[in-house]
């Protein structure tokens, strides 16, 4: 469990020990505020030089309303460290952090204070984005921020050592989006995990709006995985499985399904010859892979992903089968066929000849499986909750979109339960 921490305006007191825990190299080193090499540099103020300043310069320094300055005790009310919010202007805001007591290292204490920190800054404050710039040789800060969700955006350097060598920070940021689906598990226990369902037909990015949508909300995100948990489910191999899919990918490929399989074993019924009697070959075709075993494969594995929850699948019809009592959001990627043959040919190595050859082959193909072993039109918007146009917005945009019909979709369901909740209290 983590400790108990609270944030406090600062006091001369507090300044006195800042001052004080800066001296020591080893503190200072852990301030993220300390940008220069040599001598501590704390950010916003000298604690030396405010111990004797006027009323007017401490209010200037900590009444600031773009520098939030707090010290950090503990519950035996004790100082223990210092915080920073620095708001950007833009819609951001940095943090900055020292634990002064080296003797509460490694307690929770700058894990505790960060979390108060963000819910101040995305709670009270409205801030979009929240961001951090730690020396690359402070690898605890390092690991903290990486592991409340914080990722990688850069690098800069900080400043060039005595001895030539640079110090330089990585800059990692979360948004408001992503913090709000990273709460505590005891905090999930009531609300389903949300479940997204994204589709796309070949070249429309629908891989990286569906990786998107996972970071944000801090999902995994399900692709090949399902054809493993299909093979496995229906004893095939991914050979057999693509080789099946491609029997059903034109008329003479079913027909030949239907020559070699008996009609109630194969997955068309409406034409061919078949040589077997089906009640004398029971026992041989019993696991032969027909169109409904397909189906049927296909639902579980979807089902038992969906039953997992906090999950983002990528094609391969999953959102014919996800289900509706896990709040499941189904999307579907749309874009121009100039923007797919650009990103095929660039994907693939193709020239633009080239590239509008095999989207034309690829559509008919995918149509053609979803069609005849799902039992849908690829094209039937009707089935999407989302429909998304990747030529009017970016991957990261569309992402924000369908992360922001999650987060209203579950106030909705708060706003539900808590009129429930009134409603059986009046009686």
């Amino acid at each position: 469990m983590l400790p108990e921490v609270t944030l406090k305006a600062v006091s001369m007191d507090d300044v006195d020990r800042v001052g004080w825990w800066l001296e020591d190299e080893e503190v200072s080193a852990r301030w993220f505020g300390h940008y220069g090499c040599g001598d501590p540099v704390h950010r916003g103020y000298d604690p030396i030089h405010m111990l004797e300043s006027t009323d007017w310069e401490w209010q200037s320094v900590f009444g600031d309303s773009s520098r939030l300055i707090f010290s950090i005790y503990n519950d035996q009310d004790e100082h223990v460290g210092e915080c920073q919010v620095l708001l950007d202007g833009e819609g951001g805001a940095e943090l900055s952090l020292l634990i002064g007591r080296k003797d509460l290292w490694h307690h929770g204490y700058g894990t505790s204070t960060v979390l108060l920190m963000l819910d101040r800054i995305f709670g009270t404050l409205r801030m979009d984005r929240a961001w951090v710039n730690v020396p690359e040789d402070n690898a605890p800060a390092l690991g903290l921020f990486e592991k409340l969700g914080f990722v990688g955006e850069a690098a800069r350097e900080l400043c060039r050592r005595p001895d030539g060598t640079v110090l330089t920070a990585s800059i990692l940021a979360i948004d408001a989006i992503s913090y709000q689906f990273r709460r505590p598990a005891d905090e999930q226990a009531t609300e389903p995990a949300p479940v997204i369902t994204v589709t796309g037909l070949p070249g429309s990015g629908s891989e990286d709006i569906g990786a998107e949508i996972a970071r944000l909300l801090n999902s995994r995100q399900v692709d090949e995985e399902i054809l493993d948990l299909l093979c496995r489910r229906l004893r095939c191999s991914p050979g057999e499985i693509e080789g099946f899919e491609a029997g059903h990918r034109s008329f003479w490929g079913r027909m030949l399904d239907a020559i070699v399989v008996p009609m109630e074993w194969s997955a068309t019924y409406d034409v061919g010859y078949h040589m077997f009697k089906p009640e004398q070959d029971h026992e041989i075709l019993q696991d032969q892979l027909t169109k409904e075993r397909y189906a049927e494969g296909l639902k579980g594995v979807v089902w038992k992903l969906c039953a997992e929850g906090n999950v983002v699948l990528h094609g391969h019809g999953a959102h014919m089968f996800a289900r509706s009592d896990r709040g499941t959001l189904n999307v579907f990627v749309s874009t121009s066929k100039q923007s797919r043959e650009q990103r095929t040919a660039v994907e693939l190595g193709m020239t633009p000849e080239e590239a509008k050859k095999w989207l034309k082959r690829a559509d008919r193909e995918n149509r053609s499986v979803f069609k005849n072993l799902i039992g849908s039109d690829l094209r039937d918007m009707g089935e999407f909750d989302i429909v998304l146009n990747t030529d009017r917005m970016s991957a990261k945009a569309a992402a924000k979109m369908v992360v922001g019909a999650v987060q209203e979709a579950a106030v909705q369901r708060e706003a539900s339960r808590t009129r429930e909740l009134d409603e059986m209290t009046a009686r």
